[in-house]
């Protein structure tokens, strides 16, 4: 039994994604098969592709159907409409994942688009969590950075509807009234050389409670924006490297540093942060008052297109990969 997937291929001297002919995976009994209606493209899956072993699929996230649950499994049934994290595979027919990794997708929510939900919502709320479950964010004010990308579009609507204040900060004001439009409360300009001060000036001078990036190319200017005890979280390094700070900045200001990576972490970790954020974040994602942004859609075939789409470092929201191997027959729906 074969299905059609995108794998690692080697190609002078680099590795590409084409497609090839894979066996099925087999199923264990805490586990469910999806047949794949479309996947998220993540930094991760970039670095999947120069370190993974020729032969691999990528893909941590999809949305789909689901074809068979594992005999242990009694909170599935064949035929739902779910949407996952996966430790690979995503680009592909079906993939097998554990149950305890699946969302549920009600019908009134767009298939296609709920295949960029999973894994940024992961990757968000163990940051979020230190914020609100905690009950330290009532009257708290937090500074998401490029609030326009497809994990900071999804961090604004969630801060929000957990009650904190929202600034969000861009590369050009000509994208402000996108994170407006998501719900944030302030958007500030950080290629601005004023832009620490703009900060702290609309926080009554005092600072942003929480920091939360996508990286840490900046982190001494997110310390720089926090309040005396703030907390900068990091969400996915991604192999970055982090700029030198000033430890006695860091001193002075009693601030924390936190780092979040979802794919390194285990298996009951991540099943962890899905039971978690199904309680406290899916509610919202269930009556619509959060949507995945889509930014680009591209057939299954051209994934590796996709990915370097998503090197330039321009993307205003998800890239989604639809799962269809037949051109012909598929037409990509317009936003």
């Amino acid at each position: 039994m074969t299905m059609r997937a995108m794998v690692l291929k080697n190609y002078r001297f680099s590795s590409i994604l084409e497609q090839a002919e894979v066996k099925i995976p087999e199923m264990k009994d805490n586990e469910v098969m999806i047949k794949v209606r479309a996947s998220g493209v993540n930094r991760s899956d970039i670095i999947d592709v120069v370190t993974s072993a020729i032969g691999v699929c990528p893909g941590l996230e999809c949305s789909g159907i689901i074809e068979a649950v594992g005999r242990n499994v009694n909170c599935w049934k064949v035929g739902e409409r779910v949407c996952a994290i996966l430790e690979g595979g995503g680009f592909a027919e079906k993939v097998v994942v554990p149950a305890d990794f699946l969302l549920p997708l009600p019908d009134d929510i767009d298939l296609d688009d709920a295949a960029g939900l999973a894994y940024a919502s992961c990757s968000i709320w163990p940051a979020l969590f230190e914020m609100c479950v905690a009950k330290t964010h009532e009257d708290k004010t937090i500074l998401i950075r490029e609030g326009t990308n497809g994990i900071d579009a999804l961090a604004i609507q969630y801060a929000k509807h957990l009650g904190l204040k929202v600034i969000a900060s861009t590369g050009s004001s000509d994208t402000f009234s996108m994170c407006y439009d998501y719900g944030a409360d302030i958007c500030l300009d950080h290629s601005s050389t004023s832009f620490v001060w703009e900060v702290v000036e609309k926080t009554g001078y005092s600072g942003v409670d929480f920091v939360l990036d996508y990286g840490a190319s900046d982190l001494e200017r997110n310390i720089d924006c926090c309040r005396r005890r703030g907390k900068v979280f990091i969400v996915d390094l991604h192999g970055m490297l982090s700029n030198s700070i000033d430890l006695a900045m860091l001193e002075n200001k009693q601030a924390e540093i936190k780092v979040f990576d979802l794919p390194s972490r285990d298996v009951g970790y991540k099943a962890s942060v899905i039971a978690q954020m199904r309680t406290h974040l899916w509610p919202a994602i269930l009556t619509k008052k959060v949507f995945v942004v889509v930014w680009h859609r591209f057939e299954v075939t051209e994934a590796q297109k996709a990915l370097n789409l998503l090197k330039e470092n321009d993307n205003i929201g998800k890239i989604i990969v639809h799962m269809n191997f037949e051109k012909t027959s598929f037409h990509l729906k317009m936003d």
